[in-house]
């Protein structure tokens, strides 16, 4: 048996044991842990250092990319200064050979026309003596032959020459004028462009000082459309027109009157401050704000409008009102920010139309006015048809009735002619043989008329009137 304070002593030392070895497992899991976080650090600087490195490496690959464009355009810009240079050293050196080819040609000629005439002039004084004019004509036959030849063989190097000086001109001149009006254009463009920068500033300015600048500028608008679809204030529609409605008065911006008799109210609403402070916000935020309130404004006059209630106030009136929003990028932005406006609208009896919709609707409203009048025209045409129709067949009965009594005077004529021929003109062609005192001369022949009265017929002659309205003439005659 193991004494009591041994065994106490040996419970102490397995206790201090285990007591290391918890410390020591303690120690062990702390230091697995600080292991992982390092493990981990380790493993996040590792990728952020392989992107980077990725990063460092993709710039270097745009940077290769953009020093590689850089001599590209460097090449192709030396490229083309010596394309350039060489083609004015091609024109300078073409200009120096036909200036040399025409002074060579030139002196040829002189030389070549100076020879031929010597050995003309020569022959000529040989053979003088012989056949002078035969050889006068011949030498002559052969110079004027020569000459042709010669014409004939520096034409073409002539018209060559001339042609390629003209087109050496033409684009010298050509090129110039290019020039010019490049210069001139761009000149004008930088004009144009800060002129619009200015009349838009202005614009701006003006629109946002008072709301009588801004409805004089939406019925602007709105004129412009109306002059654009054809539809002139003193021939379809009225503008600033007024009316009442036993209680208070209201006069919407324009009155389109449409076929029928019908009308259609059109009032501009012009509310663009928001818009403008949206345009110059500087935050995403902000920019919204003022689209949101952008599109308030315009439901705020949509109810207004709705509550003016032309429709009722005019006679004959279709029953909506046409709000005119004289911007396609006022409506669409209001539309952002409040994507149920148009239905909202709609469904108080208002319907908002931008330029581009108001030209549609007044296009198709003068489609129908020039459907009505041209009905109209087709109407007053059939009835001046019928009048001329009516009128032809009178003047057709007239002349049936005229054509009758030509030929029962022409028959009634050839009748008579028959007669005094047969009974008359026997007895006095028989003064003639007595040879009587004043008497000289035959008596001609009468002639019967043979140039028949061409008859009306039925397939042929408009004017020919019926069968009862003839017989009705033939006894009212």
């Amino acid at each position: 048996m193991i004494p009591q304070p041994a065994l106490f002593g040996l419970d102490g030392a397995m206790l201090a044991a285990f007591a290391v070895l918890g410390a020591l497992a303690i120690a062990l899991a702390v230091l697995a842990v600080l292991l992982a976080r390092g493990r981990d650090r380790l493993r996040a600087a590792h990728e952020e250092a392989r992107v980077r490195l990725s990063r460092a490496e993709t710039l270097a690959q745009e940077a290769e990319a953009l020093r590689a464009e850089l001599e590209a355009e460097r090449a192709r810009r030396l490229r083309l200064e010596s394309e350039a240079a060489a083609m004015e050293a091609r024109l300078a050196e073409r200009e120096r050979a036909f200036a040399e080819l025409k002074a060579r040609l030139d002196s040829e000629f002189r030389a070549a026309a100076s020879q031929m005439l010597q050995n003309a002039h020569e022959d000529f004084l040989k053979r003088a003596n012989e056949t002078f004019e035969r050889h006068r004509e011949a030498a002559s036959a052969e110079a004027e032959r020569r000459r042709k030849a010669l014409d004939e063989l520096i034409r073409p190097m002539a018209e060559t020459l001339g042609r390629y000086e003209a087109s050496l001109a033409e684009m010298r001149a050509d090129q110039q004028k290019a020039r010019g009006e490049l210069i001139g254009r761009m000149s004008e463009l930088a004009s144009s462009a800060e002129a619009v920068r200015a009349e838009a500033r202005k614009l701006a300015t003006a629109l946002r000082s008072g709301a009588k600048v801004r409805g004089r500028w939406g019925e602007e608008q709105l004129r412009n459309v109306v002059e654009i679809a054809g539809m002139a204030a003193y021939v379809d529609f009225v503008e600033q027109k007024s009316h009442d409605d036993g209680e208070r008065r209201k006069q919407p911006d324009m009155i389109v009157n449409l076929p029928g008799g019908r009308k259609i109210a059109v009032d501009s609403k012009v509310s663009i401050n928001a818009y403008l402070d949206a345009l110059e916000a500087d935050t995403d935020a902000r920019r919204a704000s003022c689209l949101a309130r952008h599109g308030e404004d315009l439901w705020a006059h949509v109810k207004a409008l709705s509550a003016k209630d032309y429709a009722a106030g005019l006679k004959d009136s279709l029953d909506i009102v046409v709000m005119f929003v004289p911007g396609e990028n006022y409506f669409a932005a209001a539309m952002e920010a409040r994507p149920q406006l148009f239905q909202e609208a709609f469904e108080r009896k208002v319907l908002i139309a931008t330029p581009t919709t108001l030209l549609a609707m007044l296009k198709a409203a003068s489609f129908t006015w020039r459907q009505e009048k041209a009905a109209e025209n087709a109407a007053a045409v059939a009835r001046m048809a019928k009048d001329l129709y009516d009128s032809l067949r009178g003047m057709g009965r007239h002349l049936a009735a005229l054509g009758k009594a030509l030929e029962n005077a022409v028959g009634k004529y050839n009748a008579a002619v028959g007669a005094i021929e047969q009974r008359v003109m026997p007895r006095a062609r028989r003064f003639a043989d007595y040879e009587l005192p004043g008497i000289d001369g035959a008596i001609d022949p009468l002639r019967e008329a043979e140039t028949p009265v061409r008859a009306l017929r039925e397939d042929r002659d408009l004017l020919l009137p019926e069968s009862g309205e003839e017989d009705e003439d033939q006894s009212a005659a």
